[in-house]
Parts: structure tokens; C-alpha cells; sequence
């Protein structure tokens, strides 16, 4: 889109019409109807009379994104103002060759999901809504492990609240703040590609009531920030994941989990216990009230005791 080359002029600072005019070769009138068609694009652009066009502070655009990067992943970064799935947009730039590493972010999704095919409420420039392009050499049976290790990633950043297993990251008050959605490109035995989805509330907006967002416990807190620093925490863990003691290891202390009576729906019925802990390979071990135990790899988890008690 032509707009583009606007979008890359603005950043937090007010700028005004005259001068993106001249940078961009064109008439204030233009830019003018250039920034409302941004706008209505879904992109978070402020335009004040008397003042000009900027950013809305904290935006991750790519210009600000990419210079706090620290490694590999988002250097390869799409930013879409309004858009049905990051998933859907990744997986067909995954088709055409994306690298590894790759993210796609939209302000808003208006078709945003979780696990099990949930709605994920994406409210437009209030929280992180991404996808990450991973090409893992590791056996089908282990990627549950990749599940707890983005679960690591999203607390480290938060620096609030606990996971449930496998990778919600929950409040303090068991009110969940951010999930992770991994889907697999297999053939056969074989992983062709994952798009790791990631939805995290940051600003107030409206929620369903059983969401939460971060900045209520920091306040001041900038989205492009976030971003950066979780992209790094991502990229620190996928590199380890062959590493399941270092693994398991991190998503323990971070567990909301473990120690606690849970609920899980599987796809071959409810199980109900203590889980106890962790496998390599990602599943949760549950103690059932006969005294045996159960390995589950796939289900919801409802933890039975609220976070704020100790288990």
C-alpha cells in the first residue's frame, strides 16, 4: 500500500502535515487523506489539528521495532493494522518461503483464536497479537515442549502472575493475561513448520471478565518495548528446547500449577487430581485420588485451588 512510506515517517512526535509533505513529495491534502486511510486501516495513527500526525506511543511499528532487536527472530516482520488471524497471514508467507523466525503482527484480529478453536478478543492497540515462524528439528512427540518454553518467554516478560499448564499466563489473581496457540504444517512424522500464536493483553480495554492486562500491575508500560523483550526470551528458549531439564526447570518456578487440585478435559474424559509435575516431554503428571498417577499431554487445565492460596 502507498501509504507505507507514511506510516515510516511518524513516530512518537507530533509531525506536522507541511513537513511529511515534503518528504514524501506530495500535497497536504494527501497526506492527509493518506493517514485517515491508515487509520480506518486499523493502524494506530494520531492526528491533532495544530499539531500534526504521530504514532500512538508504544506502537510496534517495524522503524521502532527493529532497532531494540536483539536476535534473529522479528527481523523478518510484517505489521498489519487490521487483520482476521495473524496465524492465517503467517502460514501463507510460511508457504512462500518465510524465514525462520518471521513474525506477523496486527493491531486488531477480527478473527483471533485460541486453543480449541476459542475467540481471542483482540481489541484494537491494546494488546500484542503475533505470530512467530518456527522450523524445529525435534521428534513430533517433544513440540509440547515448545508450548512450555513460549509459556517461560511470556512470564520472564510479564514479570507478573504464574502459567497454567501448558503456557496461560494468569494474573495474580487467576485472571489470564496472555495464551499461546501452537499450530503444526505436518508431513506424515515429519514437521514441515509452527506458527506460534501469542496474544497478550497490555493496555485496559474492554475484556471478557475473566481476562486481565498487564500494565494494571505496571503501569507505563510500552507495547513496542514488550515486544522486543519477548521476541529475545522466545528466541533464548527455542534455542535451548533440545535442554529439557533447563526447560521444565524455568516453567516450574513460574507454575500456578503444580501442588494444586486441577481438572483436566481431555479428548478421553475428564481427569481430576494433584498435579504433580512435569515430564520431558511437556505432559502433566497427575495423582488421581486412588493414588495412581496419569500422564496427560493435551487437555484444559481448571486449576481447582485459586492462585492467590498456596497450593
Amino acid at each position: 500500500m502507498k501509504e507505507v512510506a507514511l506510516l515510516a515517517c511518524l513516530d512518537e512526535t507530533f509531525t506536522s502535515g507541511a513537513l511529511l509533505a515534503r518528504r514524501l513529495g506530495l500535497s497536504r491534502v494527501a497526506v492527509w487523506k493518506q493517514a485517515h486511510r491508515l487509520q480506518e486501516a486499523g493502524y494506530p495513527i494520531e492526528i491533532v489539528q495544530g499539531r500534526g500526525y504521530r504514532l500512538r506511543p508504544g506502537s510496534p511499528a517495524p522503524h521502532l521495532l527493529q532497532p531494540l532487536l536483539q536476535g534473529r527472530f522479528g527481523r523478518a516482520y510484517r505489521y498489519l493494522g487490521r487483520t482476521t488471524s495473524t496465524q492465517d497471514e503467517l502460514r501463507a508467507w510460511a508457504e512462500a518461503g518465510a524465514p525462520e523466525g518471521a513474525v506477523v503482527l496486527a493491531e486488531q484480529q477480527t478473527g483471533g483464536r485460541g486453543r480449541r478453536g476459542r475467540r481471542w478478543v483482540s481489541p484494537p492497540g491494546a494488546g500484542l497479537y503475533f505470530s512467530v515462524l518456527l522450523r524445529p528439528r525435534l521428534p513430533l512427540t517433544e513440540l509440547l515442549r515448545l508450548s512450555l518454553a513460549a509459556g517461560v518467554a511470556l512470564a520472564e516478560t510479564a514479570e507478573v502472575g504464574g502459567l497454567k499448564w501448558p503456557n496461560d499466563l494468569l494474573a495474580p489473581d487467576g485472571r489470564k493475561l496472555a495464551g499461546v496457540l501452537v499450530e503444526a504444517d505436518l508431513r506424515g512424522e515429519e514437521v514441515r513448520y509452527l506458527l506460534l500464536g501469542i496474544g497478550l493483553n497490555v493496555h485496559r480495554a474492554p475484556l471478557p471478565p475473566e481476562a486481565a492486562f498487564l500494565e494494571a500491575y505496571r503501569p507505563g508500560l510500552r507495547r513496542v518495548d514488550l515486544l522486543a523483550r519477548l521476541l529475545a526470551r522466545l528466541e533464548h528458549w527455542y534455542d535451548r528446547l533440545a535442554d529439557a531439564g533447563a526447560v521444565l526447570d524455568a516453567w516450574r518456578r513460574f507454575s500456578y500449577t503444580l501442588g494444586r487440585p486441577v481438572r483436566i478435559e481431555t479428548p478421553a474424559g475428564p481427569v481430576e487430581g494433584l498435579a504433580e509435575d512435569v515430564e520431558p516431554s511437556g505432559a502433566l503428571r497427575v495423582r488421581l485420588p486412588d493414588g495412581t498417577r496419569r500422564t496427560v499431554s493435551a487437555g484444559d487445565v481448571a486449576l481447582l485451588q485459586p492462585v492467590a492460596t498456596n497450593p
